[in-house]
């Protein structure tokens, strides 16, 4: 191809055909502009395609490990609300002078039990070395910066200061109150708390301060950042599930 256009700028400058011979030289300079934009279009069209199943790859690891996150998260949710009922009916049974018994020694190993659980980041940490403009949808991007921005730290300190309470009361109102904390926790039935004198503990105005307290704290601490939690890892894997859609 290059022989045949150099064949005919010489035939046409030998033949001294100055006013063809620019024309010619004007179509051949934009032949070869055309040539470069097709190139870089069809450069630029396999770059696309490389982000486009790029992206897929990190909203398919992100779509897993958040539903893993929410399945823990409802976990978490139900040892905290099994803790909760426990305090309650303490409260109310106490209050009520109830009389002792061997099963509420699980009530009270119950009682100060807790999970949370915040975002595991590895995938969404790799997704911002190679840069979070891979994800196309800006809803989408934005909620997943705030998910694992703001929100996630927020919830992990929610979570450590209410480990931080539970850890003061073991050292500072359980230790003369109950024979050891969290009995039979290596064994396959709930752990328990056994009172080193029920009888007094019911008149015990720092422990029933403690008891009548723990479900406010647990609910800012526990109940309502988990809550938040799980509906915005619902939001996510519904736009992730959108997005993903759309690139199949």
């Amino acid at each position: 191809m290059i022989k045949i256009f150099r064949r005919i700028r010489f035939d046409l400058m030998e033949k001294n055909k100055t006013g063809k011979y620019l024309k010619y030289a004007i179509g051949e300079i934009v032949l070869v502009v055309i040539g470069i934009l097709i190139a870089l279009q069809i450069n630029n069209w396999n770059e696309t395609r490389k982000d486009r199943k790029l992206e897929k790859e990190f909203l398919i690891g992100l779509q897993e490990t958040l539903q893993l996150d929410l399945e823990r998260n409802l976990h978490s949710q139900k040892i905290n609300k099994e803790a909760l009922n426990s305090m309650e009916f303490l409260s109310e049974y106490m209050q009520n002078d109830g009389s002792y018994s061997d099963s509420l020694k699980y009530h009270f190993g119950s009682m100060s039990q807790f999970f949370f659980w915040d975002l595991s980041e590895s995938v969404f940490e790799s997704l911002k070395a190679k840069g979070l403009e891979l994800i196309t949808n800006n809803n989408l991007r934005d909620s997943l910066a705030l998910a694992y921005g703001n929100h996630n730290k927020s919830i992990n300190f929610a979570g450590f200061r209410y480990h931080d309470h539970i850890d003061n009361a073991i050292f500072n109102i359980f230790k003369t109150r109950f024979e050891e904390v969290w009995g039979g926790a290596d064994k396959e039935i709930n752990v328990y708390m056994k009172p080193l004198n029920y009888e007094v503990l019911k008149s015990d105005q720092e422990f029933l301060y403690f008891l009548k307290s723990l479900p406010n704290i647990h609910y800012y601490k526990l109940t309502e950042p988990l809550k938040r939690t799980q509906t915005l890892l619902e939001r996510l894997l519904y736009l992730i599930d959108l997005e993903l859609k759309k690139l199949e």
